[in-house]
C-alpha cells in the first residue's frame, strides 16, 4: 500500500500551507492560522474554563488529574512517569487551566521535531480553545510565525536553537517553557542547552519517562536550567544529597501503579531456522568475519566485529542476494491469520534499507505501510492517525528509530521484532507504542531469532554478562544512540568473548 493511498482515503487535504515545503502565502501575520481537519478541531464546544477538560469520548485518569494538578501547583517540574502514561495530556491540561486563570499568558513547548503534529494534534484536542502556533517549514515562513500572537509556540529543539541564533525568536516573550523529552539537555555544552538555557520563563516544566536519577550529571545539567541554584555546581556532590534535593520538583508514577487495568503484555521467543539459500549465504559472511577478524588489531577488533555482526544480523533476516527470509515466511503465516480477523501490527526492524524496504513487496498484500526516517513529519501524522483510525494501514514496518518513540498505536495488539537487540529497553521502547493508555487487548509481543547463528550467541552472552549489559547501556539508551552503546558494550568483552559471537574458539 503506498503513502499516497492513505493520503486520499483519509479524507484530508494536501498538507496545508502551514505544513508545506514552500514559502507562506500572502496571508497577514494578524490573520487566522490554518488548522488541519482532524477531530477535536477548533470548532468544538468551548470547555468550561474554570475545570480540567477532556475531549468527548475521552478522560482523565485519576492519576493524570492528579498529575495536572501537581504542575499547576509547581512552577519548577519534572513530570517523569514511565512510558505511556500521558505525560503530555497531564501537561496541556495543566497549561490550559493555568491560561485560563490568567497565571499564564504565551507558552513555549519545546520537543523533537518528528513530535511536532503529534504535539499540535494532541494540543488541538486536549486544549481547543487555546491558540497553539507550529513553528515549522523553511526559515522565512518560520520568522513569520514567530511573530504571529497566540497562547502556545510549538517547536522542535534544532528550531528554536537555529532561530535563537538568527534572531527570529524570542528568548524573554514567554512565562512557561515545557521542555518534552527533557533529556535533550542532559548535556550542558552542547548548543541545544544552551539555546534552551535563555528562556527566561517563571514556570518550567521537564517530561521525561526515562529513569533520569540513574546518572547524575545528567540530572545536575537538566536541574541547572529548571531551578538554578539548587544544585551544587561542584563535581563530586553525594547521590544522596542531589536526590534529597529534587525531590520536591520530581512527580514519577509507574504503569503497574496507576494502570492496574492496563492489558497484560505477553512475550514470545520464536526460534527459526536459516532456510537453505540463507544459510550458505551466512556461512559464506561468517567465514569472511572470521578471518578480517583474525587479521585486525585487538583495538580495531570491536569496531570492525560491530559492522560484521551487523551483516550477519542482516543475513539472518534476509539473504540480500536471493531474498530468503525464514523470518518473512513465518510471518506471512501469522499476518494471514491475524489481518483476516481485523488485527492490526507493528513489525520493527533496526535495518529499515536492507531489511523492511526488500520485504515491503511481500507485506503490501497485508496493507502494509513502510514507516521509516524517509517519512516527511507531515505523512507520519497521516500515515499514525489513518492506522489509529481507520481499516488501512493493517500492518506498519517500522524502523526503531522512527517509531520506538512519541507516537500512540493502540490499535496494534500484535509486535514483532526482527532483530536481536543488545539493550532491552530500546525494544520495551518501541513495544509501549501498543502497551498504554487507550490499549483494551492483550499485547503479543514476538521476537524472532535464528538458530545456530550469532543471533543465538548474542543472546546467551547478554544473560551471561547481564550486569556488564546494565552498567554500560541502562535504560536511558534512546535509539539514535543504539550503535553507539553496542560499540560501548562491545569493547567491554574480552577477545575471547568477542570472537566467540563468530564461533571462533
Amino acid at each position: 500500500m503506498s503513502l499516497s493511498t492513505v493520503t486520499q482515503s483519509l479524507g484530508l487535504p494536501p498538507a496545508p500551507s502551514i505544513f508545506a515545503d514552500g514559502e507562506w502565502g500572502a496571508q497577514s501575520p494578524d490573520g487566522p492560522l490554518q488548522f488541519l481537519d482532524l477531530p477535536g478541531g477548533a470548532d468544538v464546544t468551548p470547555p468550561d474554563p474554570d475545570a480540567l477538560y477532556a475531549p468527548p469520548g475521552e478522560e482523565l485518569y485519576d492519576y493524570q488529574v492528579e498529575g495536572a494538578h501537581y504542575l499547576m501547583e509547581h512552577p519548577v517540574a519534572l513530570l517523569g512517569d514511565e512510558m505511556g502514561l500521558g505525560k503530555s495530556i497531564q501537561a496541556i491540561a495543566a497549561l490550559r487551566l493555568l491560561m485560563r486563570r490568567g497565571e499564564v499568558e504565551r507558552a513555549l513547548v519545546l520537543c523533537p521535531k518528528t513530535l511536532i503534529f503529534d504535539w499540535y494534534y494532541k494540543l488541538r484536542q486536549w486544549a481547543p480553545d487555546l491558540r497553539t502556533i507550529p513553528i515549522e517549514g523553511p526559515r522565512r515562513r518560520r520568522q513569520w510565525y514567530w511573530r504571529c500572537q497566540g497562547h502556545v509556540h510549538l517547536a522542535g529543539y534544532e528550531t528554536w536553537r537555529e532561530d535563537l541564533k538568527a534572531g527570529h525568536a524570542d528568548p524573554k516573550a514567554y512565562d512557561l517553557v515545557l521542555l518534552d523529552e527533557i533529556q535533550r539537555i542532559k548535556n550542558p555544552n552542547t548548543a541545544i542547552h544552551k539555546a534552551v538555557a535563555q528562556v527566561d520563563a517563571r514556570w518550567r516544566w521537564g517530561l521525561s519517562g526515562t529513569p533520569l536519577e540513574n546518572r547524575v550529571e545528567e540530572l545536575q545539567a537538566i536541574f541547572h536550567y529548571l531551578k538554578p541554584g539548587l544544585l551544587p555546581a561542584r563535581k563530586g556532590c553525594p547521590v544522596e544529597e542531589i536526590h534529597r534535593r529534587v525531590a520536591p520538583y520530581v512527580f514519577r508514577r509507574r504503569k503497574a501503579d496507576v494502570l492496574r487495568h492496563l492489558p497484560p503484555k505477553e512475550h514470545r521467543t520464536v526460534w527459526l531456522d536459516l532456510v537453505p539459500a540463507q544459510r550458505m549465504a551466512y556461512e559464506a559472511a561468517e567465514r569472511a568475519a572470521i578471518q578480517a577478524i583474525q587479521q585486525a588489531g585487538h583495538a580495531a577488533a570491536p569496531v570492525i566485529a560491530l559492522a560484521l555482526l551487523n551483516k550477519l544480523k542482516q543475513i539472518c533476516n534476509l539473504d540480500p542476494a536471493t531474498g530468503a527470509s525464514c523470518k518473512m515466511a513465518f510471518l506471512e503465516q501469522e499476518l494471514e491469520d491475524l489481518t483476516a480477523r481485523g488485527e492490526k501490527v507493528l513489525i520493527f526492524s533496526q535495518y529499515p534499507k536492507v531489511t523492511l524496504e526488500p520485504l515491503m513487496g511481500r507485506l503490501e498484500r497485508f496493507g502494509a505501510i513502510l514507516f521509516d526516517g524517509s517519512l516527511s513529519d507531515w505523512s507520519r501524522q497521516l500515515v499514525v492517525h489513518h492506522f489509529q483510525h481507520k481499516d488501512v494501514p493493517r500492518v506498519l514496518a517500522m524502523s526503531l528509530k522512527a517509531g520506538g518513540v512519541g507516537i500512540t498505536l493502540t490499535r496494534a495488539n500484535h509486535v514483532y521484532h526482527l532483530d536481536h537487540w543488545w539493550n532491552p529497553a530500546v525494544a520495551q521502547q518501541a513495544e509501549d507504542r501498543t502497551h498504554r493508555i487507550g490499549q483494551r487487548r492483550p499485547v503479543y509481543v514476538t521476537s524472532l531469532l535464528t538458530r545456530g547463528t550469532v543471533e543465538e550467541r548474542i543472546a546467551a552472552l547478554v544473560e551471561q554478562k547481564r550486569e556488564l549489559f546494565h552498567q554500560v547501556m541502562d535504560p536511558l539508551t534512546e535509539p539514535s544512540d543504539a550503535e553507539a552503546e553496542e560499540q560501548r558494550y562491545l569493547r567491554r568483552l574480552s577477545r575471547e568473548e568477542l570472537l566467540g559471537l563468530f564461533g571462533m574458539h
